[in-house]
């Protein structure tokens, strides 16, 4: 099970990877959006939290995040739908409620292409 430990002065914060629905940027933070709903703040960058999941993943192991422009970071594990005319996409676990994000429509289109070569291969 990959995790995330992220230390800082004051605080250490444990994600589980297979839990997190996406990660949005807030500037100099991140928003960490699990599947449940909770949400928990990092003190990192996008950049940074992208460059610790790739390190959470062993050698040989595909990760199933990707960074969707410069904003978030989506585990397609619980991708559901994409809606390009509403212009987002629906993460659910099938047991709890659905998490709706909106995504720009220049990104959402690039996304839909790249889940249907992932999943057409």
């Amino acid at each position: 099970m990959p995790q995330l430990c992220y230390n800082t002065r004051d605080e250490l914060v444990i994600v589980d990877l297979d839990k997190v629905a996406y990660i949005q940027a807030g500037g100099n933070y991140s928003l960490v959006v699990y599947i449940t709903g909770h949400k928990t703040t990092l003190t990192a960058g996008l950049s940074n939290v992208e460059l610790m999941i790739a390190k959470a993943y062993e050698k040989g192991t595909s990760s199933p995040f990707a960074r969707l422009g410069r904003s978030v970071i989506v585990n397609h594990n619980y991708l559901r739908r994409i809606n390009v005319l509403k212009q987002n996409v629906v993460f659910s676990d099938l047991e709890h409620q659905s998490l709706v994000l909106a995504i720009p429509k220049s990104l959402i289109r690039s996304f839909k292409e790249y889940i249907e070569d992932k999943y057409n291969k």
